[in-house]
């Protein structure tokens, strides 16, 4: 027979394993299992069947007068003729002036977002094209008061005096990107 200190030992390390066992399940309660939920993009997006494409407007070409460039020959028999040469391309000169792309001024960026909206209307209101970006600004961005784009980088480096001396911010010419703005 077994003693009564071995028997107690022995209920002892029964108890105790029965609670190392058992007791963390009884503590922890309803366990929850978390799983994240998440949407999957769609490949193609649906769209409106009764919106239509609209088609690209060409670019307007402006006109411009062309010298006459025509060329007197004479031939063996004293007979003047007048061939007209090919007048240059004047929508490659209007291409050049374009592919430098377009430009902005920069007056500023503002903490206080009604300044700069107040800048703006000021601007607008002496026929100015200002604008704020970003066009989708929360509370706490900070707002870029531009002028332009225009493709006409001598046009905008006129206004920079003219708009230093109305708003007494010194403007920065840079190159527009549309899709960074």
């Amino acid at each position: 027979m077994a003693s009564k200190l071995q028997k107690r030992l022995v209920g002892t390390l029964v108890l105790v394993s029965m609670g190392v066992i058992f007791l963390p399940d009884v503590l922890d309660g309803k366990k929850e299992h978390y799983q994240e939920s998440y949407e999957s993009i769609p490949l193609r997006d649906d769209f409106d069947a009764s919106v239509t494409e609209t088609p690209i407007a060409e670019p307007q070409v402006a006109d411009v007068a062309v010298p006459d460039t025509s060329v007197k020959t004479t031939d063996e028999e004293g007979s003047v003729s007048h061939q007209r040469e090919t007048p240059p391309d004047s929508t490659a000169s209007e291409s050049i002036a374009t592919a430098d792309g377009a430009w902005m001024i920069r007056l500023g960026t503002f903490r206080n977002q009604e300044n700069a909206r107040r800048l703006v209307s000021q601007l607008r209101e002496k026929g100015y094209q200002a604008h704020i970006l970003p066009r989708d600004l929360k509370p706490d961005d900070l707002a870029k008061v531009v002028v332009g784009p225009n493709v006409s980088k001598n046009t905008l480096e006129s206004q920079l005096a003219d708009l230093e001396s109305l708003t007494g911010l010194k403007g920065q010419l840079r190159k527009f990107d549309p899709l960074t703005q």
